[in-house]
């Protein structure tokens, strides 16, 4: 029942004041002043939700704190908060807005959590300067006297939970990387996912990675030239005439991949001792004329992509977990499908 409650204090490091046992009926929303006659029901985030790309968890409330009934109505009042983000005015401006927009989803309560009125604050004082130098002021609705002080479950600003209790702190570490990141799935919903989802993608590959790096909160993944390009543009493999299969100087990325986990992704980061003893094997194969083996930095991937500002970004990502013949029928399956061009 609380597991979720703890993948979200992870998240978000929830704040109540007491330690006492609280029942899901007590951690229902405060009142903000705004009322809906639509029943609070979950849903998955839209990927039109451009806000709340990458906040850490999939799925929302509606209708949320600020009282718009639909995915629709909040991915479109949303969007006018978007320039906010990029100012960087304070670090937790996503996070308050999203908790706004987007409440998340726990399955223990009966409503969105709102943000503590101390994110509130920390936010205000921090973009209230660079909105005013463009002539916009804090608007009403964000009025920080509407949000909790803490003493009840709220979302507070980054680095207000720093007393926690040693058993606080086994959770986060036992916790860490529970929330996967939107672009992954485990292997066999993400099979599912890339055979579905294929023909909408302008880009797929099947891969072997050299290397994967950190960069500025997104991960980078630098696949090598023996990996195949599947799609490319919005249309078949041939598209990418001058580049063909050699990818080793190309990268994929995967946006804020640095706050969530990647199944099959992160045991390579985990394991990458264990694994170039088994590329250094894998060459040596290939130099005698033998096999091609599963060693490679994590063995053999499959990944969708978009073009998003010169980068391609990953939409999905899953580890090939079975042998080579599945993937090749697999991969034979995929180039059958009668895709048009995107």
């Amino acid at each position: 029942m609380f597991e979720s409650m703890f993948i979200f204090t992870v998240l978000f490091g929830v704040s109540h004041a007491s330690d006492a046992v609280v029942s899901p009926a007590q951690l229902g929303p405060p009142s903000l002043g705004f009322s809906s006659s639509v029943r609070s029901v979950c849903k998955p985030i839209p990927s039109t939700l451009s806000l709340c790309h990458g906040i850490g968890y999939r799925h929302m409330r509606v209708p949320n704190l600020l009282g718009h009934d639909s995915l629709r109505e909040a991915q479109q009042q949303s969007a006018a908060w978007l320039p906010l983000i990029s100012k960087l005015c304070h670090r937790d401006t996503k996070k308050f807005l999203c908790s706004l927009f987007a409440p998340v989803c726990l399955p223990e309560l009966s409503g969105p959590v709102s943000p503590c009125r101390s994110l509130c604050e920390a936010v205000r004082d921090g973009c209230v300067p660079v909105m005013s130098a463009f002539g916009f002021p804090w608007p009403e609705m964000f009025n920080c006297t509407r949000f909790p002080r803490g003493t009840e479950l709220c979302i507070p600003a980054t680095g207000e939970q720093e007393g926690r209790t040693a058993e606080e702190v086994r959770h986060e570490e036992a916790l860490k990387g529970s929330v996967i990141c939107d672009a992954c799935s485990l292997a066999a919903e993400g099979e599912t996912d890339i055979q579905d989802n294929f023909c909408h993608s302008p880009y797929a590959f099947k891969m072997r990675l050299g290397s994967v790096s950190t960069v500025g909160g997104d991960r980078q993944l630098v696949p090598l030239a023996r990996s195949r390009i599947l799609r490319w543009a919005g249309g078949g493999a041939e598209r990418a005439e001058g580049i063909g299969g050699a990818m080793a100087h190309s990268a994929l990325w995967l946006q804020e991949g640095g706050t969530c986990t990647c199944p099959g992704l992160d045991s390579v980061d985990t394991n990458k001792d264990r694994e170039l003893e088994e590329e250094q094997m894998d060459n040596r194969q290939l130099k005698g004329g033998g096999k091609e083996g599963n060693g490679a930095q994590g063995g053999w991937y499959l990944s969708l992509a978009q073009a998003e500002e010169g980068r391609l970004v990953l939409t999905r990502l899953v580890r090939w977990s079975r042998g080579d013949k599945e993937l090749k029928k697999f991969i034979r399956a995929l180039l059958k499908q009668p895709c048009p061009e995107l």
